[in-house]
């Protein structure tokens, strides 16, 4: 039997599987059917699937605007502004159809823009035969280096090892012809197939043969949670493929989800971790990935469904009966089946692998997903760098020939917290910020990055203030893991302490996030960064690991965003805009993050939402600065919980810590400590939702804080404002509500 013929002979078996599966959901399907076209869409899927596609949808809808333009829709637009998720229980049809259809039509350019990208990452699966690539399937990229396909397509590591990922092989009718490019298999790093679910997984060779690293492409991340679609006329799935070994195609619109598992069936088990969904496909098509509007996977294809005619027999596309000596390609499909990602990540999280694939592949699916697809992207700065071989493409110069070019736009919109707290003391002279700009900001080249890169920066100034104010230190019985030792650090005697431009940070071996950010902040530095003159993407810092930084997966598609510890714009000054610029770019490490609410530093002004006074506090007090003493020393950090809310198989703490610490001259120094506490977040609610009640910011004893910590502050204890303020009267243990600037002790 050729491999043509044992091909065929698989992709027989699959559709008859196929078959028996949507024959045996016939009830449930056409019940589902009928109950679309009297439009009740809680009839074909559930109150808790519908609220779960409606909060993706809205929540897509957060990320793309971040407030500057919302919907016109007046559901939608409402939905978008409260903070609180759907619930089952507010679902009803017409909910349903006004935020589906809005969503569609409000990010209809958007929809094309991210749908190329998409295409970007998908490619030709190759077999090689008599010296030449002969197609075999269609992939996706789904994490740097890692493509995503069939089972049947590569049912080997010695089959994988003859076959090739082939991209770029498409038609450009509007721009100069592509040529396509082949990228090796790398089995002996990663190879995973399952025959009963149909996927299989493989490492991509960093390298093309034209000398392209494989993240120009991007890659679609696998996220395993609920709401990516719905059993809906209206919410449409799309398809990118290679169809019969043809140039790349996409098929969209007019495609949905015909059936799948939901929780209230009694039936379900004969579907199990498959969807069915009309669209067209063809031999070939096997390994394409099934994508919803926002383009994330919902499926990966590996089968159509054969029409029958009253006997059961399958029909060729001339509706006669197919004939066995007929080939494969003359069957008529009418519908296709694929496997859902939520019951794939499922299956890898308990699939079979030694530990060295196990880390390699709990890396790859945690990488950042890229922003911007075809130009260098964060993966070419963290992941890319471990390809020593690999130059930094040059960027051209600027039209003057040299190298100052306009500052390039932002790519996301990073709300930043916690707390940033001026505190403005005595009477002095106050001190004016001074801010230099230019036409033409120079940009910070988009190196890649070593541990060695990090020699330079001299971190967090014990001596700033003009008296010893310590880096914090580990108790001798953390609670929280202690001090994570630093594997690549960047000088001799850096155990634990992450440098960068004017702050360091601790990180917590356990949690994955930082212990403290400590920062200097020079309000009469000689120039300062504003937003749009650095980076505002993340990245991972190369002295650690991967799997010690809590990296994009764990802020996509929830409502979490990036919270800055360190603050951007605290730690964003220099003797001159360069060193300005790259003080920005350093606060976007995700060691200098955390997961918080992404209305955490939007005034209520702003959302509407009532937030009590977290975002107008910040604005509030950063109109301050033309009073505030020059310099200051913050400590930012989380306070961890044994009862902290579970996000993957991360922990997202509900309090965090800001202490201020100044000295006036003649003075001793002074400090104040805050606390936010969210612990409204309960961790009964589905880690995809969060529903903020007011956030509660209270000043306390530094002490108290530090009670609760696993690190100590030293001799800041005895500088607390609040310590020895009022001794007559009874502070309670949980501090003073801060409802206003007048409440501060200072």
């Amino acid at each position: 039997m050729t491999m043509d013929e044992e091909l065929d002979a698989v992709l027989l078996a699959k559709a008859r599987e196929a078959s028996e599966r949507w024959s045996a959901r016939t009830s449930v399907r056409e019940a589902r059917t009928a109950a679309l076209d009297r439009h009740s869409f809680l009839e074909a899927d559930t109150p808790a699937r519908l609220a779960a596609r409606l909060n993706n949808l809205i929540d897509d809808v957060r990320r793309s605007t971040q407030g500057r333009r919302l919907p016109v829709n007046p559901t939608l637009k409402s939905l978008v502004e409260r903070p609180m998720p759907v619930t089952a229980e507010e679902i009803n049809n017409d909910i349903v159809k006004e935020v589906v259809l809005a969503t569609r039509d409000f990010l209809s350019v958007e929809f094309l823009e991210r749908g190329v990208a998409a295409c970007r990452s998908v490619g030709r699966v190759v077999i090689r035969s008599n010296g030449s690539f002969k197609a075999r399937g269609t992939g996706v990229l789904v994490a740097p280096g890692l493509l995503l396909t069939n089972e049947h397509v590569l049912p080997s590591g010695e089959i994988a090892q003859r076959c090739a990922l082939e991209m770029d092989y498409e038609q450009n009718r509007f721009g100069p012809a592509k040529k396509s490019q082949i990228f090796e298999f790398d089995t002996p790093t990663f190879f995973l197939c399952d025959g009963k679910l149909d996927y299989a997984l493989v490492a991509v060779a960093p390298v093309g043969d034209l000398g392209n690293p494989i993240e120009i492409y991007g890659w679609l991340p696998l996220n395993g949670a609920q709401g990516k679609v719905s059993i809906s006329d209206i919410d449409y799935v799309n398809i990118i493929q290679h169809p019969l070994g043809r140039e790349k195609e996409v098929v969209v619109r007019n495609n949905r989800i015909l059936d799948m598992r939901t929780a209230d069936e009694q039936a379900s088990q004969s579907l199990g971790p498959f969807l069915h969904y009309g669209a067209d496909t063809e031999k070939g098509s096997s390994g394409s990935p099934v994508l919803n509007d926002g383009w994330e996977i919902v499926g990966l294809h590996h089968s159509g469904v054969p029409a029958t005619d009253t006997q059961g027999r399958w029909l060729d596309k001339n509706d006669r009966p197919w004939r066995d000596d007929q080939p494969v390609e003359d069957i008529k499909w009418v519908a296709n089946e694929a496997l859902r990602t939520s019951s794939l990540v499922a299956a890898l999280a308990i699939a079979p692998i030694e530990d060295a694939k196990r880390a390699f592949l709990k890396k790859a699916l945690s990488a950042q997903a890229p922003t911007v697809v075809g130009l260098q992207t964060e993966a070419q700065e963290t992941v890319v760098q471990q390809a020593g071989h690999l130059a930094p493409p040059v960027e051209p110069p600027g039209p003057s020939g040299s190298n100052d070019r306009p500052p390039r736009a932002d790519q996301s919109i990073t709300f930043e917290i916690p707390l940033r707290i001026s505190v403005a003391l005595g009477k002095e002279t106050p001190i004016a910020l001074r801010r230099s700009r230019s036409t033409a900001a120079p940009e910070v080249p988009l190196e890649r990055l070593d541990a060695a890169d990090f020699a330079d920066r001299d971190g967090y100034d014990r001596k700033f203030l003009g008296v010893t104010v310590s880096l914090p230190t580990i108790k001798k019985q953390p609670k929280f893991g202690g001090a994570l030792v630093v594997p690549r650090p960047a000088r001799e005697g850096d155990r634990i302490e992450l440098r960068y431009h004017h702050y360091s940070v601790i990180m917590c071996s356990s949690r994955r996030l930082a212990y403290v950010s400590a920062c200097n902040l020079n309000f009469g530095a000689a120039a300062t960064a504003g937003r749009k003159d650095g980076r505002s993407t993340w990245r991972t810092d190369p002295r650690l690991n991967a799997e010690h930084q809590l990296a994009n997966r764990f802020y996509d598609h929830n409502d979490y965003d990036k919270g800055h510890l360190t603050r951007r714009d605290d730690a964003a000054w220099g003797n001159g805009l360069t060193a300005a610029i790259a003080a920005n770019d350093d606060t976007f490490f995700y060691t200098n993050a955390a997961p918080q609410h992404y209305l955490f530093n939007q005034s209520d002004e702003f959302t509407g939402a009532k937030l009590d006074l977290w975002g107008d506090l910040e604005n509030h007090i950063s109109t301050q600065g033309a009073v505030q003493k020059a310099r200051l020393t913050i400590f930012n950090g989380p306070i961890f919980g044994l009862n902290d809310k579970p996000l993957h198989d991360a922990l997202v703490p509900l309090r965090f810590f800001k202490i201020v610490v100044w000295k006036d001259e003649g003075a001793d120094p002074g400090a104040v400590g805050f606390v936010l506490d969210q612990k409204s977040l309960v961790t009964a609610l589905p880690e995809e939702a969060i529903d903020p009640d007011p956030f509660v910011i209270r000043q306390r004893r530094i002490a108290d804080i530090q009670a609760e910590l696993d690190i100590s502050f030293g001799k800041t204890c005895d500088w607390d404002r609040l310590r020895g303020a009022l001794p007559n009267e009874a502070i309670d243990p949980g501090g003073i509500l801060i409802l206003s600037l007048d409440d501060i002790r200072l």
